[in-house]
């Protein structure tokens, strides 16, 4: 194994902490740290699936993007479109019409 770190290495080293965090004896210290690890591991999931569309669409995932959406040097940056199914509502990962949950993070 490698020593770069990589979006799935923090997310399997955040479902440790999550795990680890059961352990808390005060039950609102617990739960303060598991909704901020759970948060945490949404937001990395997020990010891996709109690199992941950004690269397939054949658009650079680094260009940085004002909160409009602008790229400062081409204008609009395309949007990234989800397939007919849509998107998990916890991951946004695109849902696959076969199933009834979402087939990365299990939501309903």
């Amino acid at each position: 194994m490698t020593d770069v770190p990589t979006v799935d290495l923090l997310l399997r080293h955040l479902q440790a902490e999550l795990e680890a965090s059961a352990s808390i004896p005060d039950p609102h210290e617990r739960g303060q740290r598991q909704r901020r690890l759970e948060a945490a591991i949404q937001e990395a999931i997020l990010f891996n699936t709109r690199f992941a569309q950004r690269v397939r669409l054949g658009l650079d995932p680094t260009v940085v993007v004002d909160a409009h959406g602008h790229d400062a040097e081409r204008g609009p940056v395309p949007s990234v479109v989800v397939g007919a199914a849509g998107a998990c509502e916890h991951c946004a990962a695109p849902l696959d019409p076969d199933l009834d949950f979402c087939a990365r993070c299990g939501g309903r």
